[in-house]
């Protein structure tokens, strides 16, 4: 119980907490923005769970996955318009943590109400609690001081890039669970080295979208979520420099 509560935060909350340090150094980024993007996708998420009886019954029972998704796709193109707005659009950072948060908290949500009224909710859970929330705490403080020691912003937003490309990616593998995608052949094992069910497995998946069996339709996603805004944000830049240039002309 323990382990699997440590393992709970570091999966379904550490990317919560990781974004909002992502966020936090981008240009513009407010805590206003932060905590009312964060507070409406933990809204969302009770909002799912309370609906659960009826998402089983739609798609053939897969209607939480596809909710997933379809937040996962709408925190992509969220991010596409925040890397090119001019000035920073809140609204689309805003839209990307509620999305993301949504997401990830509806699991802690669900293992919180199954286990914590139980006669399972002993001194383990309590403790396991307790340390997730301080590795959650920890390594989004760590992150944020670290790039907040980076003075480039284009750093910044590619490790954030990285981060939502790794989020993005999931929807491959939700697809494979409800049969949506076939079964794809994997590219490559690193199983032996690091494991998905490891703790460091699910840090780093959280962290970089990491998988030791990644298959080829994941790896294409991954790709993409994370080269396209990178491609629009040096477009930006570079039209930006071309009309600094013709004003200087």
């Amino acid at each position: 119980m323990l382990i699997n509560t440590v393992i709970l935060f570091i999966r379904d909350t550490l990317p919560i907490f990781l974004l909002i340090s992502f966020l936090l150094v981008q240009r513009q980024t407010t805590v206003k923005v932060i905590l009312t993007g964060t507070i409406t996708g933990l809204a969302m998420a009770i909002m799912l769970y309370i609906n659960l009886s009826a998402l089983s019954e739609v798609a053939d029972g897969n209607g939480l996955e596809w909710a997933k998704g379809i937040a996962l796709i709408v925190a992509f193109i969220a991010f596409c318009r925040y890397v090119v707005a001019e000035p920073v659009s809140l609204f689309s950072a805003w839209a990307v943590l509620s999305s993301i948060t949504m997401v990830n908290a509806i699991h802690f949500i669900i293992y919180s109400v199954a286990y914590w009224p139980s006669q399972q909710a002993d001194m383990s859970l309590m403790i396991g609690t307790i340390i997730g929330l301080g590795i959650s705490c920890s390594v989004s403080v760590l992150l944020f001081f670290v790039l907040e020691s980076t003075h480039s912003y284009f750093i910044k937003i590619s490790m954030l890039a990285v981060f939502i490309g790794g989020q993005v990616a999931n929807i491959t593998v939700m697809a494979e669970q409800i049969n949506l995608l076939n079964e794809q052949p994997r590219v490559w094992d690193t199983s032996s080295w690091l494991a998905d069910d490891s703790e460091y497995g699910h840090f780093f998946n959280v962290l970089v979208g990491y998988e030791a069996t990644p298959g080829p339709v994941y790896l294409a996603v991954y790709s993409f979520a994370v080269i396209v805004p990178l491609i629009l944000k040096l477009s930006l830049r570079g039209r930006q420099r071309r009309k600094a240039t013709g004003r200087s002309v």
